[in-house]
């Protein structure tokens, strides 16, 4: 009885948005692996320059005409972050998970020498093409940025491993004053108000989701994005198949009771970290946003980037195509070069933070079920697992301790000597 994606709003006005950018790539005669023309942004002219260890730059959606700011910074390891927003937002975006799930809160990553970054621009078959290059003991990789569309690729060892917006799906629902006083209406499908059942909700903030495509290239096979009841190797979300899904991923916490086997559907906690792997390398992309997401994802063979920037890609190679949507927040998103799963999970700790050690009690057997009715109930099976020699370090109580299920409260009637 949880939402589908089809009644969630933002992620209807994405997904039109997409079937749009489609069907726009159609009617130019454009293939699926070149259909990032029909993408409405671009990069502002004269807008790119490096920045010590930060390339910045500002992208535009052809209609809108609100400039977002964009910087791509170079960390040590060779991982990539990407932050994007409004140049001058109307309201202060959502910015404190950074502060909540990055090492130290963010202050203390480690940056790249700006002496190993160099930035060289040229034309490339009439596109502009921004392209910064670096080395490292593990990488000789480079980042390229095209202009019109805005597009980048992460290029490692000479061969094209992450893309975003290579589908032309990115789309930043920027801030905006709520229409209406002047006879002025928005046609946004629930832009400002939506209705789930019985529950409104209003939202007088407006519209400020935002969606992007991360394409791994060279790749059949992404995991992660826990927590869901499904395949280990995530399985496809659009394009068919009988193993496909017919719903996205929801990354939405969620204490679900009896939840499905083999679903996208959201459960009780949600990391935003894609893993894709093959028999040389693992990259990984960490989606740093805490906001209700849906991530889709499809696989096909297609011709990558490479072939634009000439890096002799001539066979179709093997992709998965992710398409993230966010409700709301600053996009902020990581790029983890491995090349091995034990590099790029150190990437990873070096962001987050490594899990500490836990405590010794935390190491043992753990009793606990919903729910003990009272004080006597736990006692009772404390006494059974006594009788049955079954060691035990911790017996956990449910909602039911609780006065009238509210949190951080005590019932005392049926639990009187809490120690």
């Amino acid at each position: 009885d949880f939402k589908t994606s089809e009644q969630v709003a933002f992620y209807r006005r994405h997904r039109a948005f997409a079937d749009g950018v489609a069907k726009e790539s159609r009617l130019l005669g454009k293939s699926a692996s070149t259909q990032q023309a029909a993408s409405p942004y671009s990069v502002l002219q004269d807008s790119v320059y490096l920045d010590g260890h930060t390339l910045v730059s500002s992208i535009q959606h052809g209609a809108d005409k609100v400039p977002l700011k964009l910087s791509v910074s170079f960390l040590d390891k060779g991982i990539v972050r990407i932050r994007g927003q409004e140049a001058h937002p109307l309201l202060p975006r959502f910015d404190d998970t950074q502060k909540l799930v990055l090492r130290d809160g963010g202050a203390n990553l480690k940056y790249a020498s700006a002496d190993s970054l160099q930035l060289t621009s040229e034309t490339v078959n009439g596109e502009t093409v921004h392209i910064v290059s670096f080395k490292d003991a593990n990488h000789t990789a480079s980042l390229r940025m095209t202009e019109r569309p805005w597009t980048v690729e992460y290029v490692l060892n000479d061969k094209p491993s992450i893309l975003l917006n290579s589908k032309g799906l990115f789309h930043f629902e920027h801030l905006r004053e709520k229409p209406g006083a002047d006879g002025e209406v928005d046609g946004a499908d629930g832009a400002w108000e939506e209705t789930f059942r019985s529950w409104t909700d209003t939202k007088p903030r407006g519209p400020e989701s935002f969606g992007l495509d991360i394409s791994f290239s060279g790749y059949e096979h992404v995991y992660g994005i826990p927590e869901h009841a499904s395949s280990l190797s995530l399985k496809s979300t659009r394009g068919g198949g009988k193993e496909a899904y017919s719903q996205p991923y929801r990354l939405y916490n969620l204490d679900v009771f009896e939840h499905d086997l083999d679903s996208p559907m959201a459960l009780y906690g949600s990391i935003p970290f894609m893993v894709a792997h093959n028999a040389e390398s693992t990259v990984g992309v960490f989606w740093l946003n805490a906001a209700e997401t849906w991530v889709d994802i499809t696989r096909e063979k297609s011709s990558t980037l490479g072939n634009l920037f000439r890096l002799g890609t001539s066979s179709k190679e093997p992709t998965v195509s992710t398409h993230w949507i966010s409700e709301s927040g600053v996009m902020d998103i990581f790029l983890l070069p491995g090349p091995s799963a034990a590099d790029m999970y150190r990437q990873y700790a070096d962001l987050v933070e490594q899990t500490p050690l836990p405590r010794e009690f935390a190491l043992g057997y753990h009793q606990c079920r919903w729910n003990y009715l009272d004080q006597e109930d736990v006692l009772t099976v404390d006494d059974k697992l006594q009788e049955h020699a079954i060691p035990y370090d911790v017996i956990w109580l449910d909602i039911e301790h609780t006065d009238g299920k509210r949190y951080f409260t005590w019932d005392s009637g049926k639990f009187p000597d809490p120690v």
